[in-house]
């Protein structure tokens, strides 16, 4: 009987436990696996992580880098010969003292340095590590201009190269006398519309061939006029130059001077005044 009662109780908590098994399913032992998508995630994040990671170590040694002492500009060299100081000469070409040498754009530099109205040739380059090196060479001398007391040499775009040295070391160039304006413009600075120095420099250059006479010196009186005084004592008034137009006359005027060249010869002394600005009607002063 008790070993009945007792089989009855085992049966019993047999059931039990199967029924148990059957509703939570059976007692894990392991930690449960991951879902997959998890694992995806984790593979994402990872490499993303691991790229941001190296781009910050490399801004932070591009930082290093561009403020190291040796890696800046610390000095300025000029090579060849410049009208500008030198701390004129680094602001027209764009750059500074203390600017990084890596982020130097010397091809823009040298552009820069090749728009200036004196310059005819440049290039600007870096010597390592911290060393900017600047070549310029200016435009040769055409015309000198004076003003008031001040003579100064002028390149063929009009640009003021610096003044007259005391001991010539050029070839002779002509002289305008400005009655004008009584200042100069500078060192770099344009003081003579481009055109008017250009035909005055080819003027010179050919009056001895054309004319017969070489000029002196060349004039733009009070009142803006152009005059030519030759080696022959007279004077060419060709009339007021001031304007483009004006400036763009110059030539008509001369080709009438030829034409009087073919019936008057220029090198008299007893000729006083030619009045070339009107070339229809050319009027000699004896």
């Amino acid at each position: 009987m008790v070993e009945e009662i007792a089989r009855q109780a085992a049966a019993r908590r047999a059931a039990r436990l199967a029924s148990r098994q059957r509703l939570f399913g059976r007692v894990r032992l392991s930690a449960p696996k991951l879902p997959r998508w998890l694992d995806a995630w984790r593979e994402l994040v990872l490499p993303l992580r691991l790229g941001s990671l190296a781009v910050v170590v490399v801004l932070v040694a591009a930082l290093a880098a561009f403020n190291l002492p040796w890696l800046k500009v610390q000095r300025v060299e000029v090579e060849g010969s410049s009208v500008l100081a030198r701390s004129q000469l680094l602001a027209a070409a764009g750059a500074r003292v203390g600017e990084s040498t890596i982020m130097l754009n010397t091809e823009r530099m040298t552009v820069n340095l090749l728009a200036q109205p004196w310059v005819a040739a440049a290039s600007v380059k870096v010597r390592w590590p911290g060393t900017l090196v600047m070549s310029v060479t200016p435009l040769p001398p055409v015309l000198i201009l004076q003003r008031g007391g001040r003579r100064e040499l002028l390149a063929v775009s009009g640009a003021v190269l610096g003044p007259v040295p005391q001991t010539p070391t050029l070839s002779p160039v002509p002289t305008l006398v400005d009655q004008i304006q009584g200042a100069g413009a500078g060192p770099g600075r344009v003081a003579l519309p481009a055109n008017l120095t250009a035909a005055l420099a080819a003027l010179s250059h050919a009056f001895p061939a054309a004319y017969g006479v070489s000029v002196v010196q060349f004039l733009i009186s009070p009142v803006g006029s152009l005059e030519i005084k030759s080696s022959a004592g007279w004077v060419a008034d060709l009339g007021p130059a001031l304007t483009n137009a004006q400036i763009g006359s110059i030539g008509a005027k001369l080709e009438a001077l030829r034409a009087l060249a073919a019936k008057v010869n220029l090198k008299s002394t007893t000729i006083k005044t030619i009045y070339l600005e009107d070339p229809s009607q050319v009027v000699l002063s004896p």
